[in-house]
């Protein structure tokens, strides 16, 4: 869980970070959520990688490119808009994300 594998994955990944700040959660407790990532709302252009983000690289990759299209949805729409309308715009980064990675 370190800051520079999660770049090689990235870069490998062709997922672009510029502008992107990522902090790694290694709270063990936060083993238990089913959750791999958080796009701060608060501070926009964070992405916060929880510990199950790491299970493999793909997942780190996954998490990466879906909580970027939720710093995209803040940029352009605000955070309070995006949030209260969560459900939308979950469902549009998850159609994202699996469009890029589960392409025939």
């Amino acid at each position: 869980m370190q800051l520079r594998y999660v770049k090689r994955i990235a870069r490998k990944y062709g997922i672009d970070l510029t502008g992107i700040r990522i902090r790694i959660d290694r709270d063990p407790h936060n083993l238990n959520w089913d959750v791999t990532g958080e796009a701060n709302p608060s501070r926009i252009g964070d992405i916060i990688l929880l510990p199950n983000a790491f299970i493999s690289e793909e997942i780190v990759a996954r998490t990466l490119f879906h909580e970027k299209i939720h710093i995209e949805q803040f940029r352009q729409y605000g955070s309070e808009y995006v949030q209260n309308n969560h459900v939308r715009f979950e469902k549009e980064a998850y159609t994202a994300e699996t469009e890029r990675f589960e392409r025939s």
